[in-house]
């Protein structure tokens, strides 16, 4: 038995055709899907990358505990519990959040490689290339000794294979090639794109926009609500098409991997899983005008808010950044099913040991998947729970998204039915509802051993 895992990082829901997207090219994934149980709402855990990954590892909710840090020692990973069936894991990846950078999410897997250099990871000096912008400094999410690191990497592109995501895949392709023969495996692939930096090879730009477009680029435009921070109408379709053009690039990739699996006789053994970690905005309806991840802004309408709580505005997490795709093919499987149910990246491990036929441990705070493909349960939760690090919890069902913040302002009630592109805070039209929702999570904070004081003791309409 064999799994193959594919993280897309900040890859939006609605840039796929399957799911409803009418202009950005998705054709392998759109394909992929006809054969896949496609969960239609998956939301986030633990909100950004690093908990996000953590969330998947060890199958439990970070969001209330956990900053953005590494895996504690006594956490026991995916691959650590795999390993103890004899399956062999292997990790390939160019996030250089899952390695770099004092983290070690790499931990446990048989083998690891990190695909080095993306979003200025400290991998190479190069005196010969100049320091450029494209934009001002301040339109950029990151210092100018990070931007020039993130040019010097990129320097030495030639052909396609030499840009992350494609590099990664072809690693990963190859691994599958020398390692046809093994019967039992988890192979995890964690590609950064399409997270900023959006420069794709020129090809993939070119399908979205004027590839005649001499203005202002924004290849990681810095965080805040997009006409404050000074990009104009023109500039944001640009900087839209670039980042199409990495959802576009990623999936070219993700159709050589399952070619690759074909060619190999994969299909009828391997569990294949897509998903992204959270989407990214792009002042599109339902970003709420931003572009970025801001959870919170400043005066000016940039990320880097004052220290001050009273001249901030805190941003609720919009279901467009904390909706994810999530596409599983069960071996063999040659047919779609649209699954309704809420799931979560703490589902991943226990359906992952599940398929492997493993007992999921008690320690495990999500669930596996594998009944509600199989259609002996229609769903596993009443809601989805997800959160930022003690600065905001959101509750997701059917009817209503509900974001809490604790103190910093006011609960914001959203109704999806009615509104949604979550334009309306309805909290004070209805409060009941807003602490009905309030309760719910306190109960699930107590149920994952997260809940304290002051939550519980928390009035959200204050």
């Amino acid at each position: 038995m064999r799994v193959i895992f594919i993280m897309s990082d900040s890859f939006r829901r609605d840039h796929l055709g399957y799911l409803g997207n009418k202009w950005i090219h998705t054709p392998n994934l759109d394909r992929l899907s006809k054969e896949c149980a496609v969960f239609e709402n998956s939301v986030v855990g633990s909100w950004a990358t690093v908990p996000n990954r953590t969330d998947l590892l060890i199958g439990q909710y970070g969001f209330r505990e956990r900053p953005w840090s590494p895996l504690k020692p006594e956490d026991i990973t995916l691959p650590m519990d795999l390993a103890e069936k004899g399956v062999r894991s292997q990790l390939i990846s160019d996030t250089a959040n899952t390695i770099s950078r004092e983290c070690n999410l790499y931990r446990g897997f048989s083998a690891w490689f990190h695909n080095r250099g993306q979003e200025g990871d400290p991998w190479c000096t190069r005196t010969d290339v100049p320091f450029e912008l494209k934009c001002p400094l301040d339109g950029v999410r990151y210092p100018a000794e990070r931007w020039h690191q993130i040019l010097m990497n990129r320097a030495h592109r030639q052909v396609e294979t030499d840009w992350f995501a494609p590099g990664t895949f072809t690693l990963a392709i190859n691994w599958l090639t020398q390692n046809r023969k093994l019967e039992n495996f988890l192979l995890w692939i964690d590609t950064f794109d399409p997270h900023e930096p959006w420069d794709p090879p020129q090809h993939y730009i070119d399908l979205y926009d004027d590839p005649n477009y001499n203005g202002r680029v924004f290849e990681a435009p810095t965080y805040g609500i997009r006409r404050k921070i000074g990009m104009t109408d023109r500039e944001l379709k640009h900087t839209r098409a670039r980042y199409a053009g990495e959802c576009t690039m990623v999936d070219h990739w993700v159709g050589q991997l399952v070619i690759t699996m074909e060619q190999l006789g994969m299909l009828d053994d391997t569990m294949l899983i897509f998903t992204a970690d959270h989407g990214h905005y792009l002042d599109y309806p339902g970003d709420g005008g931003l572009i970025g991840k801001p959870s919170a802004t400043g005066p000016d309408g940039n990320w880097k808010a004052s220290k001050d709580p009273k001249e901030n505005t805190y941003h609720p997490l919009y279901l467009t950044m904390a909706r994810q795709p999530l596409l599983i093919r069960m071996p063999g499987q040659k047919k779609s099913k649209r699954i309704r149910a809420f799931a979560q990246p703490a589902d991943i491990m226990p359906t992952i040991l599940d398929f492997f036929g493993m007992k999921v441990p008690g320690r495990c705070q999500g669930e596996s998947l594998l009944p509600l493909i199989k259609g002996k349960k229609k769903s596993i939760r009443p809601s989805a729970y997800s959160g930022l690090h003690r600065r905001m919890s959101l509750v997701t069902n059917e009817r209503w998204a509900y974001c809490c913040w604790l103190g910093m302002r006011p609960a914001g009630l959203w109704d999806r039915k009615a509104d949604p592109d979550q334009k309306k805070d309805v909290a004070r039209k209805h409060p009941d509802v807003v602490r009905k929702l309030h309760k719910e999570l306190v109960t699930f904070l107590r149920s994952v051993g997260a809940a304290e004081d002051y939550i519980e003791k928390h009035d959200p309409m204050l």
